[in-house]
């Protein structure tokens, strides 16, 4: 749900849609128009808009929002190393679980230094494109 209410805010036509306009637009309750708009807020992808002399809530696509995506899942490949190398040494002798996790760390931590090299030239790129 929360995709899909993300990709109607990205493809809207207007700067903003009201929960009600998400509920017609998708054909979902108001609660899970809710609860998705909810999820996306925390996020940070998803920006709570007010319209003066209206009382209701509208939303939009926040303009950070893919960096905010790329610097989350930078920090879960990141969690996924320190998690990796705290079951390693939890499991200190008991083969082969222990080599699996080894395994495990060795990707996640290849992952990640690729990673961060790929947002860097991503945000070169973008800093290059808009001066």
């Amino acid at each position: 749900m929360a995709g899909r209410v993300w990709a109607a805010l990205l493809l809207a036509d207007g700067p903003h849609l009201s929960a009600a306009d998400l509920q017609i637009q998708i054909g979902a309750s108001a609660g899970s128009i809710s609860t998705a708009v909810a999820a996306l807020t925390r996020m940070g992808i998803v920006d709570r808009v007010w319209v003066p002399g209206d009382r209701r809530s509208y939303y939009a696509a926040s303009m950070g929002a893919l960096e905010r995506l790329l610097d989350r899942s930078a920090e879960v490949l990141t969690q996924m190393v320190v998690l990796s190398e705290r079951g390693i040494e939890v499991l200190d002798g008991v083969d082969p679980a222990r080599q699996r996790l080894e395994q495990m760390r060795d990707f996640y931590a290849w992952f990640d230094r690729e990673f961060d090299l790929l947002i860097d030239r991503w945000r070169e790129q973008q800093q290059a494109l808009n001066e």
